[in-house]
């Protein structure tokens, strides 16, 4: 019975162990054969690869960790893909996580194909940032630890987007088509967790699940929130009980 119980568990994320193994395949060759596997699997989101025929390359991008300085970027592919993208394909299932993850970075991408400067996507380009938001916008309050400080998930989230704008544009062709596509990537990631977008489920009669609250009545309740801290402050200040009632 343990042994069925351990084997359940350890294989219920498929999807993150095949793209975890994918990736460091592909690095590996790509090491042996001087950088050719990355040439081949990396995308330039422009005008001329419009006009090129290597229309498989939104798709092998993320795998593109060039043997020259991509060692860090795979070993944080990796965790991000362990901690936080098996995370989503338990909620989710291995179908659409797998959609997810290849929808964020090509919409990343699509954004920037009429841009000046060219982009050059290697690595988990757009989708690094969309996993990182959609664990949030699932979990916004769920403790993690980034390196050695322990923080929300949102907050981490917050920071690592921060982190790809400031600290990664160059691979976005500039800052502002960084500003673009990462914000592209988040508002999709966040749509898509809160059920903004939706996958059509074909053959089923199941009724759709409902989405999310709507904004007024996120209104609503950060001015409910707003008003109980308010409160909370009043009665912090007091000395006596019958003072809380009296007019400030």
């Amino acid at each position: 019975m343990w042994k069925m119980r351990y084997v359940a568990r350890r294989y219920d994320t498929p999807a993150t162990y095949v793209l975890m193994a994918t990736m460091i395949a592909a690095f590996v060759v790509d090491f042996f054969s001087q950088g050719r596997i990355a040439f081949l699997l990396a995308w330039s989101p422009s005008v001329a690869w419009l006009k090129s025929d290597a229309y498989w390359q939104p798709f092998t991008f993320p795998f593109a960790h060039s043997a020259l300085g991509g060692f860090l970027g795979i070993v944080f592919d990796c965790l991000l893909l362990f901690w936080l993208g098996a995370s989503l394909e338990r909620a989710w299932g291995t179908a659409k996580f797998l959609f997810f993850f290849f929808s964020s970075g090509i919409i990343a991408g699509v954004v920037l194909i009429m841009a000046p400067s060219p982009a050059l996507f290697a690595g988990m380009a757009g989708s690094f940032v969309a996993i990182t938001v959609a664990f949030a916008a699932m979990n916004p309050f769920a403790p993690m630890i980034f390196f050695i400080i322990p923080m929300q998930a949102r907050v981490m989230a917050a920071i690592i987007v921060a982190i790809e704008l400031f600290g990664n544009s160059g691979r976005y062709g500039g800052p502002l088509q960084a500003l673009l596509a990462i914000g592209a990537s988040a508002l999709y990631a966040y749509a898509f967790t809160t059920r903004r977008v939706a996958l059509p489920t074909l053959g089923s009669s199941r009724p759709r699940p409902p989405s999310g609250p709507s904004i007024k009545e996120r209104f609503d309740r950060w001015q409910q929130r707003r008003r109980m801290r308010q409160w909370q402050r009043r009665v912090s200040k007091i000395d006596r009980p019958e003072d809380l009632f009296k007019d400030k």
